[in-house]
This record gives structure tokens, C-alpha cells and sequence, in this order.
């Protein structure tokens, strides 16, 4: 009976010691022999990986989430991009046609072939379109550009 309650008491206590330890804590890098005995009786280390698989879940959804938000803004950026492009096309374009304007309007005077009063209304328009070009920035808005076609349609 004395040899049997030898082994039982020892073996008791570190039970006992196990059943005390946190499962909560159970870092296999931050436990120590008890604790990590008893995570390993708890359960606490499967409970410990199951947090982490979570975790991990949920970080790689977020990842994807933020690699899809990054992917929408990178193709709104080449759609404003191209927006630009065509409005600085179309800025380019007006621009000839006004120098083509100015042109007409130097041959007008030289060759007198309009009238005092139609020279000055030309170069009112043209007096207008300058001022409003000024205005305009590198990138212009459609409705600068729309502006600007209309005051060249009138001339």
C-alpha cells in the first residue's frame, strides 16, 4: 500500500499542476514543462492552432479584399488616365483649328476680302476664344472643351 500511494501522490501533484496551468496561454516558445504538459493534456494547444488557422483565414480574406480594392483603383486611375488623354486630344485639335482661324483672319486683312465690320467681329471672337483658352488648364473639363469648340463653331 505505501509503494502504491509512493507513485500516487507524486503523480496527483503533477496533475494537479497540469489542471492549474492557463490552456490560454499555451505558446509552445512561452510555456514552461508543467504548462506545457498540461496544454498538451487541455487541449490547449489544438484550441491555440485553431485561433491561429482563424487568424489566418481571416487575414488572407483581408488581403484579397484589399488586393481587389487595389485592382478597381488601379483601372480607375488608367480610365481617368485615358479620359485625359482624350480631352488634351481634343484641346489639341481646337487649337489647330483656332491657329487655322488666325490664319484665315491674316489673309482676310491682307487681301481686305471682309468688311470693316466683319474683321472687328472676328477678331472680337478670336479676342474671346484666347481669353477663355487662358483659362484652360493642361487638363481640361469636357466643358471647357465644349466651350471652346463652340466659341471656333461661330467664327
Amino acid at each position: 500500500m505505501i509503494i502504491k500511494l509512493r507513485y500516487f501522490l507524486p503523480l496527483t501533484g503533477l496533475c494537479l499542476l497540469t489542471g492549474c496551468s492557463s490552456t490560454q496561454s499555451c505558446n509552445p516558445d512561452q510555456t514552461g514543462f508543467f504548462s506545457g504538459i498540461g496544454c498538451s493534456v487541455g487541449s490547449g494547444y489544438q484550441n491555440r492552432t485553431q485561433n491561429l488557422q482563424n487568424q489566418l483565414g481571416s487575414e488572407q480574406q483581408n488581403a484579397a479584399q484589399q488586393q481587389q480594392q487595389a485592382k478597381q483603383s488601379y483601372q480607375q486611375a488608367n480610365q481617368l488616365q485615358s479620359s485625359i488623354a482624350e480631352r488634351r486630344n481634343e484641346l489639341s485639335k481646337i487649337d489647330n483649328q483656332a491657329w487655322t482661324v488666325r490664319q484665315k483672319l491674316q489673309k482676310a486683312k491682307a487681301n481686305h476680302s471682309l468688311t470693316s465690320q466683319e474683321l472687328k467681329q472676328k477678331e472680337k471672337q478670336l479676342a474671346t476664344y484666347n481669353a477663355a483658352r487662358a483659362k484652360v488648364s493642361t487638363d481640361p473639363s469636357q466643358q471647357d472643351i465644349n466651350a471652346l469648340s463652340s466659341i471656333l463653331g461661330k467664327m
